[in-house]
């Protein structure tokens, strides 16, 4: 009863971050498979539902923060977990930007390799996701297969970008290539953070060990 009571009322209290942090990931899971069915397979719905999914995340980068600059206890350092939520929400960000630049593109849906791109995109997010749900259970090498799956699939995606990239600069409509070159930019870069994000999460699993 004294432990209970001293913790209660004198220790600092402890936040589940890793908790936290899968929670922000599998936002992030939902956010990009939204963004697939809308611009791939058509799905107004899906892209109704990023909106709403973006404001969960939105709300979820919110908390942790708070959380982060609350406390006391951490399981690693703050710095690691600052940088992975600032990560998760860029993400986030990126995903809106892309929606963004094409809406104002009038652009409602994508053909031509980028099926293939937005599959590389969702893998990312599934390990990445996957990877956060391994570390609270500390598997700990699950955790390092799934951040090298993330970059496994960014290194696939960019073989694609290339490809794309070389078909547009043959075509004769410079405002196709523009929109299009634009558009592919915008989702080498959320392939990136992917790829930033797994580093991170690695650099997490480092320092739990």
């Amino acid at each position: 009863m004294f432990k209970s009571l001293l913790q209660k009322y004198v220790l600092p209290k402890e936040v589940d971050f890793l908790g936290a942090l899968n929670q922000h990931a599998q936002s992030i899971k939902r956010i990009t498979h939204e963004l697939q069915a809308c611009f791939i397979e058509g799905d107004e719905t899906g892209c109704k539902a990023i909106i709403e999914d973006q404001h969960q995340a939105k709300s979820i980068r919110e908390s942790n923060m708070n959380e982060l600059l609350n406390s006391f206890i951490t399981p690693i350092d703050r710095e690691s977990i600052f940088r992975i939520i600032t990560q998760l929400d860029w993400l986030a960000i990126s995903i809106r930007h892309f929606i963004i630049e094409a809406k104002a593109y009038e652009v409602e849906q994508l053909h031509n390799g980028y099926g293939e791109i937005f599959f590389h995109i969702c893998k990312s997010a599934d390990h990445l996701a996957s990877g956060f749900e391994q570390l609270i259970d500390k598997e700990h090498l699950a955790v390092a297969n799934e951040a090298q799956r993330v970059r496994d699939n960014y290194d696939s995606l960019v073989d694609v970008y290339v490809e794309k990239m070389a078909q547009l600069s043959k075509s004769n409509n410079l405002q196709e290539m523009f929109i299009h070159r634009e558009l592919l930019l915008q989702l080498k870069e959320i392939g990136k953070r992917f790829q930033i994000c797994a580093n991170s999460l690695e650099d997490i699993l480092v320092k739990m060990n």
